[in-house]
C-alpha cells in the first residue's frame, strides 16, 4: 500500500482536502510520544490502494516545536511516495518557503494552491504554468469544496504514483549550484551504492550546514523570483479583514463584543438544543416501556438492571448529545472563520497579568468542549512553565460534559434562568482558571515572553467542514459513553440495586448516608443521592445525571397503551425541530425532561435551596477531571503534574462550595434580621 502525506502551513487546508479525499473516513490518533493530533485514511481508488495522511502544520523544517518535529521525523523514516503540499494560494509569498524545503527531499510533490476562489475574488494573478515549470512540480489551482476538483487531485495523485522521479535540483543562484553539483558528486565517489536521490538530498543539507546565510539569502532570492509570477494588490486582498478587524480588534469595544458573543452563543447553544434533549429523554422513556414489556416475565434484578440501570442511566447521558453538538457547532464556526485566533489576540491583554498568554486563552475556550483538546492544545504555547501551568488550570473550565448537570439544576431551581446561571458558572471558571494561573506564575516573578501569532483572513466558514468536525467529537462523545460511562452506570446500579434490591438501604445509599456529614457545611450534604453521585463523575461527568435518574426516578412501569406512546414519539420529534428553531432566542424554554426536573426539585424546599443547588454546581465545577483528562494530563506532562492537578481539584471544589454557602447563608441570615 502506497502512502502520499498531506503538509503545509497552518490553516491552508489540508484537512479539509484529506476530508474530501476520503469522505471524512480518517481515523484519529496521537503521534508516537506526544499528544499532537494524528490523522489518516485508508483509501482505494480503482485498483490503487493508499494510506492518506495529514501532517501537523508547520511553517519550517528546523525541528523547533512538536509540529515541526513530528513531521520532518516522519518524512526522513517513514516511505513516503507522494507528498502532497497544500499551499494558501492568498499567501504564496510564505508559503513557498516550506515548498522550497520540502522539494529538496526529494520526495515527489503535488502543489495544490487552495482557496483559489478567493484568488479569483481578489485580482489575484497566478501564471501557475511558469511555476509549475520552475519547480517541476504539478499544480492544481483549486478550492476544497469543488467536487470536481476532488477527482482532478485524484487523478493526479496516481498519475504522479506511476511517473518515475529523478529528484528536483536546487533553486540556488550559479555559484551555489555549481558548489552543489560537486559535493553530489564527492558524494557519488565515497558512495557508489547509495541512490542519486539519497546523494542530492545529502549533498544540498551538507551545503546548507557549511554556507548557511548563503543558502538562507539563496532561498528568499528564490522566493522573490518565483513570486514575480504572481501580480496581487495586497491592500484590495485585506482590505475586508482590516474593515472587520476595524470593530472586532477595537482597542475599546474589542473586548466587550467578546464577551457578548460568548453569551450569545451560550444562549443559542443552551435554548437550541433543549427541544432536542426533551425529545431524547422522551425516547428514553419509551424504550423502558418496551423493555418493560418485553422483559416481564426474567427476574427482577435483570429487569431492573437493564430499564432502570442501562436504559435510565446511558439514555439519560446520550439525550444530551444535542448540546455537544451544537457547542461544537459554534466552536467549528469560530476556528473556520478566523475569529478564534483573534479571541487570542484579544484576551493576550487581559490574561499577560495572570502569567499567560493570550494563545492559553484558546486552551481554555476549547476546554469549553472537553478538557482533553484543550491540554493537546497547550502545545502551541512556546514557554515550557506557561504551557504546565495552562494544563493545570484547564481542568477547573467547565467543559461539555457538565453543561447537562447545570441545565438539570438551572431548570428544576432556577426555571427561566438557565442561560444566566450557566453563564456565571462559566464566569466563575475562567476567573477562577486565571485566579490559579497567576498564584502558580508568582514564584515565577519574571515577565511573560511577548506572543507572536498569525491572524488569518476571515473567511466564510465551510458548513460541510463545520459539520463534519460536530460528527467527529459527537462520535468520539457517544463511543466514550458507550464504553466508559456504560460500565460506570452499570457498577452504580449495582450499588444502588443491591444489597436488598431498594435504593434506599442500598451500597450507594450507605456510603451517600455516611458521608453526607463531610458535606453538610456545603449546604447539599443533606440530600444523600447527591454526595453519592460524585464518586461515579471521576469516570466521567455524565454519569451524575444517569445517576439521579436511576436513583429519583420512580421504577418504570409498562404504559396502557404502548402504541399510543409510540405516535407521540413520532410527532414529538417534529416538535421538538421546530420549537429548536422558533424558541433559539427565548432564553426561558426549558424543554427537558418534566419527570426528572421535578424529582430534582424537592431535593431542596427550604428558603436555602436555591443556594443549595448553585453550591452542588460549583462542587461539580470544579471537581476531579475525568479520567480521560487525566491520562492526558499523564501523557503530555508526567505523573507528577497529574497528580498534582488531582490535589488542587480534591481541596478547590471543597473549599469553594464552603466559602459559597456559609458567605449565602450569612448574608441571608443578616438579611432576615433586618
Amino acid at each position: 500500500m502506497k502512502t502520499a502525506a498531506f503538509v503545509g502551513n497552518p490553516n491552508a487546508g489540508k484537512t479539509a482536502w484529506i476530508n474530501a479525499l476520503s469522505d471524512a473516513g480518517f481515523e484519529v490518533g496521537n503521534w508516537p510520544g506526544v499528544t499532537v493530533e494524528r490523522k489518516q485514511a485508508q483509501v482505494q481508488w480503482g485498483s490503487e490502494k493508499l494510506t492518506l495522511i495529514d501532517l501537523p502544520g508547520i511553517y519550517d523544517l528546523q525541528k523547533t516545536n512538536n509540529e515541526e518535529q513530528i513531521t520532518q521525523d516522519f518524512l526522513e523514516s517513514q516511505p513516503v511516495d507522494c507528498l502532497i503540499n497544500v499551499l494558501d494560494a492568498t499567501h504564496l509569498q510564505r508559503a513557498l518557503r516550506l515548498t522550497l524545503k520540502l522539494r529538496m527531499l526529494q520526495i515527489p510533490m503535488i502543489l495544490i494552491f487552495n482557496f483559489y476562489d478567493e484568488v479569483l475574488k481578489n485580482g489575484i494573478e497566478i501564471d501557475a504554468v511558469k511555476l509549475s515549470r520552475r519547480l517541476a512540480c504539478p499544480i492544481l489551482c483549486v478550492s476544497a469544496f469543488d467536487k470536481q476538483a476532488v477527482g482532478q487531485v485524484k487523478e493526479t495523485i496516481l498519475a504522479m504514483l506511476k511517473e518515475p522521479f529523478s529528484g528536483y535540483r536546487p533553486l540556488l543562484t550559479q555559484p551555489l549550484e555549481e558548489a552543489w553539483v560537486r559535493q553530489v558528486n564527492t558524494l557519488q565517489l565515497a558512495q557508489p551504492f547509495a541512490s542519486s536521490l539519497a546523494l542530492q538530498k545529502q549533498a544540498y543539507m551538507q551545503l546548507c550546514e557549511a554556507q548557511p546565510q548563503a543558502m538562507h539569502q539563496a532561498l528568499y532570492q528564490a522566493i522573490d523570483s518565483l513570486m514575480s509570477h504572481v501580480r496581487q494588490d495586497p491592500q484590495r486582498r485585506l482590505l475586508k479583514t482590516r474593515r472587520i478587524d476595524a470593530v472586532l480588534l477595537h482597542r475599546i469595544w474589542g473586548l466587550p463584543l467578546l464577551l457578548a458573543m460568548s453569551f450569545a452563543m451560550l444562549m443559542l447553544i443552551y435554548n437550541g438544543s433543549s427541544p432536542y434533549v426533551g425529545w431524547l429523554n422522551q425516547l428514553t422513556l419509551w424504550m423502558q416501556h418496551g423493555c418493560q414489556l418485553l422483559l416481564a416475565g426474567v427476574p427482577a434484578w435483570l429487569r431492573s438492571l437493564v430499564c432502570d440501570g442501562l436504559l435510565a442511566g446511558i439514555g439519560s447521558v446520550l439525550s444530551f448529545l444535542p448540546l455537544m453538538a451544537f457547542l461544537y457547532f459554534f466552536l467549528g464556526l469560530l476556528e473556520e472563520s478566523g475569529y478564534m485566533a483573534r479571541i487570542a489576540f484579544l484576551m493576550d491583554r487581559l490574561m499577560r497579568p495572570f502569567g499567560c498568554s493570550g494563545k492559553a486563552f484558546v486552551s481554555l475556550l476549547l476546554g469549553l468542549g472537553c478538557n482533553v483538546p484543550a491540554v493537546m492544545a497547550t502545545r502551541v504555547i512556546e514557554e515550557e512553565s506557561s504551557r504546565r501551568r495552562t494544563a493545570l488550570v484547564v481542568p477547573l473550565i467547565s467543559c461539555g460534559a457538565r453543561l447537562p448537570i447545570y441545565l438539570l439544576f438551572a431548570a428544576a431551581f432556577f426555571p427561566g434562568q438557565g442561560g444566566v446561571i450557566v453563564f456565571t458558572l462559566y464566569g466563575l471558571s475562567l476567573v477562577s482558571a486565571l485566579v490559579l494561573s497567576l498564584i502558580l506564575s508568582l514564584p515565577e516573578q519574571r515577565r511573560q515572553p511577548w506572543m507572536v501569532l498569525e491572524l488569518p483572513v476571515y473567511r466564510r466558514p465551510s458548513l460541510k467542514v463545520v459539520f463534519n468536525k460536530v460528527r467527529q467529537e459527537v462520535k468520539n462523545y457517544t463511543r466514550k459513553a458507550m464504553t466508559v460511562v456504560m460500565l460506570a452506570m452499570t457498577v452504580l446500579w449495582g450499588l444502588t440495586y443491591f444489597p436488598s434490591g431498594e435504593i434506599t438501604t442500598s451500597y450507594a445509599a450507605q456510603f451517600g448516608k455516611a458521608a453526607s456529614v463531610i458535606y453538610q457545611p456545603l449546604g447539599f450534604g443533606t440530600q444523600w443521592p447527591l454526595v453519592a453521585s460524585l464518586p461515579g463523575s471521576i469516570a466521567a461527568k455524565e454519569t451524575v445525571v444517569g445517576f439521579l435518574a436511576s436513583v429519583l426516578r420512580d421504577k418504570v412501569e409498562a404504559p396502557l397503551d404502548f402504541a399510543q406512546e409510540s405516535k407521540n414519539l413520532v410527532l414529538g420529534l417534529g416538535e421538538a425541530v421546530k420549537n429548536s428553531v422558533v424558541h433559539l432566542a427565548d432564553f426561558s424554554q426549558e424543554g427537558q425532561d418534566a419527570g426528572l426536573i421535578s424529582e430534582i426539585g424537592r431535593l431542596f424546599d427550604d428558603p436555602l435551596g436555591k443556594l443549595r443547588a448553585y453550591s452542588f454546581l460549583v462542587y461539580c465545577l470544579f471537581s476531579i477531571p475525568c479520567i480521560m483528562t487525566l491520562n492526558a494530563l499523564r501523557q503530555e506532562y508526567g505523573t507528577k503534574l497529574m497528580l498534582k492537578s488531582i490535589a488542587i481539584m480534591v481541596l478547590l471544589p471543597y473549599g469553594m462550595s464552603l466559602i459559597l454557602f456559609q458567605l449565602g447563608r450569612l448574608l441571608y441570615w443578616l438579611s432576615m434580621i433586618r
